[in-house]
């Protein structure tokens, strides 16, 4: 379980934006990208603005009567998987985060509470190979990005 009150996007490795509802996340170090939409879109933000994961599951639950607890569950499972891919690291307190106004962030999660669905993080690997090269070091005579040799795998026998 998270034992930090606070969480932080892992910069510079993980690049983030929330487009029309649906957050999209960049793996820098391993390649991989991921999609967070609704409920998920609006935790990811909530925490990437505040930090405060529990304060996020608070407010999803606040107008719930006597179905907390599966709710509970499914945000600390969910956050604990973004923890466990490295996309979210603990932090020992709320500095550097942004003191802007975060009323519409909350807002978004008690309205997410209402009808609520779990959220989902949903991986995708297979453009790790493009990801993961650098144009910018990774070039050959002719200044064009080269693939990193890859050892192939032995045959299952």
């Amino acid at each position: 379980m998270i034992e930090s009150k606070y969480l932080r996007v892992n910069t510079p490795n993980v690049v983030h934006e929330t487009i029309d509802g649906e957050a999209i996340l960049l793996d820098l170090k391993t390649g991989n990208y991921f999609s967070l939409d609704g409920p998920g879109a609006i935790i990811w933000d909530y925490i990437a603005n505040t930090g405060d994961w529990r304060k996020a599951i608070d407010l999803i639950v606040q107008n719930q009567d006597g179905h907390k607890e599966p709710i509970i569950l499914s945000v600390k499972k969910f956050i604990a998987e973004l923890v466990e891919e490295a996309l979210l690291v603990p932090v020992k307190d709320d500095s550097g985060f942004s003191k802007d106004d975060i009323t519409a962030y909350e807002n978004n999660l008690i309205t997410a509470g209402v009808d609520f669905v779990e959220p989902l993080v949903n991986k995708y690997s297979d453009m790790q190979d493009l990801l993961l090269l650098d144009p910018i070091h990774d070039v050959d005579d002719k200044g064009w990005p080269e693939a990193k040799d890859i050892i192939p795998e032995e045959p299952v026998k």
